[in-house]
């Protein structure tokens, strides 16, 4: 149900921080931080049953933010009357996947378990780090949000690229767009798309936005890859069979999910798709136990936590893990 305008903050000047996320959807609907701002002080509040984060809309001019209070971290940001994107409008994949625990108030939104510090934090693209800016993020899931004294130079970074940033919902379905074959095994598919935007894509300059991976029990793990997978899943772009993270797990893509994954592809470069047919090749072949491997071998950082590292590494390896 709408509430009425959102007295707690208006005629107070409010702070922003914004999501790597927030800032490609802003520049994409041209919207400045004034008029997200203005959404939130001036709109109306809505329910907002699609995932965490209230919901503040404006004209066409949509906010999805938490409020810290009088300060704002804006998950995303949109103009309801544009079209310039080939993922789904309403976010939805920002939705805790599991049980929706009750807010509080200092901790990161998504993952309730980290409490978000002040800092300075990478932007990463396609594997690529490409400056520390300030901002606040979460230690537990990876959540970042810049602060608006960062956004001006992060925008002037992004307007360089020929196309905008692809975010995770892309990144899976052109994962799974590379072959007819599905994906075996939630670990494989979690490791390939780690590949996929450290390695794969940037050879193409093909610049995504980075999913946030962090250090987990079976290695680089992302909050942003595992919502993505619930989302598309949601609206009928993949389906899942098979036993639940297991090897036995399979995730594929519907027609509905083929017709938008062919879309992506014809704005990519029309290489990219026989290129990364051969790369699944490969990935399919190795399974799981290859693929983890080769991504503990490459990236040992990531195996900080991991609880398989004695199964997967050799023990002359563990003293650079």
């Amino acid at each position: 149900m709408p509430s009425k305008a959102n007295s707690a903050v208006q005629g107070v000047g409010c702070k922003l921080s914004l999501s790597f996320h927030a800032i490609i959807e802003m520049m994409n609907d041209h919207l400045s931080e004034d008029d997200v701002r203005d959404a939130i002080v001036s709109g109306i509040q809505l329910d907002n049953p699609d995932g965490d984060g209230d919901k503040y809309e404006k004209g066409c001019i949509i906010v999805i933010a938490d409020n810290k209070p009088c300060h704002f971290n804006v998950i995303t940001a949109w103009n309801t009357t544009t079209n310039n994107h080939h993922s789904i409008k309403d976010k939805n994949y920002r939705r805790n996947r599991y049980e929706r625990r009750k807010k509080r108030k200092d901790f990161c939104s998504r993952c309730e378990k980290g409490v978000l510090e002040g800092g300075m934090y990478p932007l990463e693209i396609s594997g690529k780090v490409l400056g520390k800016f300030e901002g606040i993020g979460c230690p537990y899931c990876g959540m970042i949000y810049f602060s608006e004294k960062s956004t001006p130079e992060i925008r002037k970074i992004l307007a360089g690229f020929k196309i905008r940033p692809l975010d995770p919902t892309e990144l899976l379905l052109i994962l799974l767009g590379s072959s007819k074959r599905p994906v075996k095994g939630a670990i494989s598919l979690m490791k390939a798309s780690f590949l996929l935007f450290k390695e794969k894509l940037g050879e193409f300059d093909i610049p995504v936005m980075s999913p946030n991976f962090i250090p987990y029990y079976y290695g680089p793990y992302s909050f942003d890859i595992d919502q993505a997978i619930y989302s598309l899943e949601t609206h009928g772009s993949i389906t899942i069979t098979g036993k639940r993270a297991s090897d036995k797990e399979h995730f594929a893509l519907t027609d509905k999910g083929i017709d938008e994954t062919n879309k992506l592809y014809e704005s990519l470069p029309k290489n990219l798709r026989e290129h990364l047919y051969q790369w699944r090749r490969g990935i399919d072949e190795m399974g799981n136990d290859g693929i983890l491997k080769d991504v503990y071998k490459k990236y040992q950082s990531y195996t900080i936590k991991s609880k398989i590292k004695d199964k997967v590494l050799p023990n002359w390896a563990h003293k650079r893990a």
